[in-house]
């Protein structure tokens, strides 16, 4: 199922999204651990754009929370004209071993380009379910999936409509809503 979601970079310290973020009515429902290794099959990627990238590859995700989560994803992204996700599906499947399943595509040559982890906190209150996310050597995003309140819309007027709800708790968010962590990691 494709799904709107935006990323946007946060400019305030995590103690003090929290507060603003419990101020607004927000509690924390889960806390958990990302790890995860992307690959693709592409080489000399950093003057690739960002789409034919991620269009090229795949990742092993290690989720850490209650239990530990190793999957395999494609993530399947559509861009609009400027370059920015608007819609995106996720296909993936369980796999055991996150050591053998990195050590398949690397024999296989895949090129691992980047390691992303973030330490993960999903804030919910009466409207809103925000992932406020803490990525390793990056910073601090928050990133928002369509919820209800937006699914009859179209990509563009989900986007504006949770743009406009994000710059309305008060937090300094950065000016790109369509954040791609991964290409940032990549050009650090």
């Amino acid at each position: 199922m494709k799904e709107t979601e935006i990323t946007v970079q946060v400019f305030d310290s995590f103690d003090n999204i929290d507060k603003i973020l419990k101020q607004e009515g927000f509690v924390v429902t889960r806390k958990f651990l990302l790890d995860d290794h992307y690959f693709t099959s592409l080489n000399d990627i950093k003057d690739v754009e960002f789409k034919n990238i991620i269009k090229n590859s795949v990742l092993i995700r290690k989720n850490e929370s209650d239990e530990i989560c190793i999957e395999m994803l494609y993530k399947n992204k559509e861009f609009d004209d400027a370059g920015n996700v608007v819609c995106e599906e996720k296909v993936k499947v369980n796999i055991s071993d996150l050591e053998k399943a990195v050590s398949i595509l690397t024999l296989a040559g895949f090129n691992n380009f980047v390691n992303c982890k973030q330490n993960c906190y999903v804030y919910k209150n009466d409207e809103l379910e925000l992932c406020l996310q803490i990525v390793d050597n990056l910073g601090i995003f928050i990133e928002y999936e369509e919820d209800e309140s937006v699914k009859d819309l179209l990509p563009e007027e989900k986007i504006e409509v949770m743009k406009n709800k994000l710059k309305k708790l008060g937090l300094q968010l950065g000016e790109d809503f369509s954040c791609k962590k991964v290409f940032m990691l990549l050009h650090k």
